[in-house]
């Protein structure tokens, strides 16, 4: 089987190029039906490495990249029972388990074990499922976060995730919810998607306005959202220390691609902070087989819309100009590809 495929050269050396490719035994192989770019593809193109503890090594070019993908399956290896030709699957790569840092999912097709999908359920559309992977771990945030009915909600940070978890926390019992953010067009985005207040934070002291939106108290739960390369990672995780009440819960989902430092840590133990850092599939591929489905059909129910997220969408052919423009444009949220 013939295949283009996404690779990554060296740094922003992004390129299309055609290759075999055939399932192992133990393999499927999947037609994408759509695909998108993952703030850790940007970390990739930006620097060759993802994981902060390997700054230091050698990039391994070539690197075929991509793992937010969905489509359809073409082919089945010879000890595969899971799945059949034509099963309809998302990606949900665990680079734990496999050992690669991504499966090559920017791609017309992509071979992977079994235990790297889930089937998309029945009825759902696919150009929603293929954001399954994309999606799935900040409706799990909101599992996780401790929620509970009439709590008040800071949300800090409005890029994919931050909007993604701010609707969840409001459908699952939040009496207000705060969103924090340094780019209009984004808060203009959350307050349309249900945030009750937003605050930009070049324009006024963010940790004062919210603050007084509590009456000086606290919010009750405060999600950090802003992760991977955001640049204000450090800035937010500190205005989440400062306004989550004490033995409030302040919940974060997204890897630190970069060191950080918490100036006001104390709160963490002297106020007993309900510290909580949730990870949807880092760790093992069996807890992703767990949580999907209870995912997915928050997807597919509209309990959070994730279409309006979507703030460009390229062909293939145009990988080049899409990671670009989602490494230059502040204002993207997702980007999306399609064969």
């Amino acid at each position: 089987m013939k295949t283009r495929s996404t690779v990554l050269e060296g740094i922003k050396k992004v390129s299309l190029i055609e290759r075999d490719i055939k399932p192992a035994s133990d393999q499927i192989l999947v037609k994408t039906h759509a695909a998108s770019i993952c703030l850790a593809d940007i970390q990739l193109y930006r620097k060759g490495y993802y994981f902060h503890a390997k700054r230091h090594q050698k990039p391994k070019y070539p690197m075929f990249i991509g793992h937010e993908a969905g489509g359809t399956v073409v082919e089945v290896g010879s000890r595969v029972h899971e799945y059949k030709e034509g099963d309809r699957v998302i990606l949900m790569h665990s680079a734990r388990s496999s050992g690669t840092i991504t499966p090559g999912g920017l791609s017309d097709y992509w071979a992977v074990h079994p235990l790297e999908v889930v089937p998309v359920p029945e009825g759902m559309d696919m150009d929603l499922a293929s954001l399954g992977e994309a999606v799935s771990p900040f409706i799990f945030a909101v599992f996780r976060s401790g929620i509970k009915l009439g709590d008040t909600v800071a949300v800090t940070g409005a890029n994919f995730i931050g909007q993604i978890i701010a609707q969840g926390l409001k459908k699952s019992g939040a009496l207000s919810v705060t969103v924090i953010d340094n780019r209009d067009s984004r808060l203009k985005l959350a307050k349309k998607l249900g945030a009750d207040h937003v605050i930009n934070s070049t324009r006024v002291d963010a940790c004062r306005a919210a603050l007084e939106l509590t009456g000086g108290k606290g919010f009750d739960l405060v999600a950090q959202t802003a992760a991977y390369i955001d640049p204000t990672v450090e800035e937010y995780m500190n205005l989440a220390t400062e306004i989550v009440r004490p033995m409030g819960v302040l919940v974060f989902q997204g890897d630190f691609l970069h060191s950080i430092t918490i100036d006001n840590f104390q709160r963490w133990h002297h106020e007993s902070l309900d510290i909580r850092s949730v990870a949807f599939r880092h760790y093992h591929p069996q807890q992703i087989q767990v949580w999907s489905p209870d995912c997915l059909k928050v997807m597919q129910h509209g309990l959070v819309q994730v279409k309006p997220l979507i703030t460009a969408t390229f062909p293939l052919e145009k990988v080049a100009e899409a990671f670009r423009v989602a490494d230059e444009d502040p204002d993207q949220l997702k980007v999306v590809l399609t064969p």
